[in-house]
């Protein structure tokens, strides 16, 4: 049996069970993704990662280069976004660092100042569950 690799192919994340999130509220968080939140710039719909070179150095998005200094270019790989509804056991990010993703969303609405209600990031949260 041979192996064929085809460009651009990779499996497809699985479709969050039903009853998993919010629909309405996921519905309002995805305007707060691609408005407010700007997540669609570097998590571009609909691979929900950046095409292209999709590598940050660390200053670029708030965290220590401890992990990025392992890697040969020293930056972080924009994460893809699909299937974070799937139950994590070491946390979010990069290296677990971060326990839930509303951490995450905590973490980038202070880095980048963007000035989230309560309200956007459970609506936030509830979209990244969604995808």
């Amino acid at each position: 049996s041979t192996l064929k690799l085809v460009a651009g192919a990779a499996l497809p994340a699985p479709t969050p069970p039903e009853g998993s999130f919010d629909k309405q509220a996921a519905a309002r968080g995805q305007v707060v993704f691609n408005n407010k939140a700007q997540c669609s710039t570097c998590h571009v719909p609909p691979i929900f990662t950046e095409p292209g070179w999709n590598m940050h150095k660390a200053s670029e998005i708030g965290i220590d280069d401890f992990q990025a200094k392992r890697s040969p270019d020293e930056a972080y790989r924009t994460a893809p976004l699909k299937g974070l509804w799937a139950p994590q056991k070491r946390g979010f990010y990069h290296d677990g660092r971060f326990a839930s993703l509303r951490d995450v969303v905590n973490h980038y609405d202070e880095f980048f100042k963007l000035s989230l209600t309560e309200q956007e990031k459970l609506e936030l949260v509830e979209y990244l569950k969604s995808l």
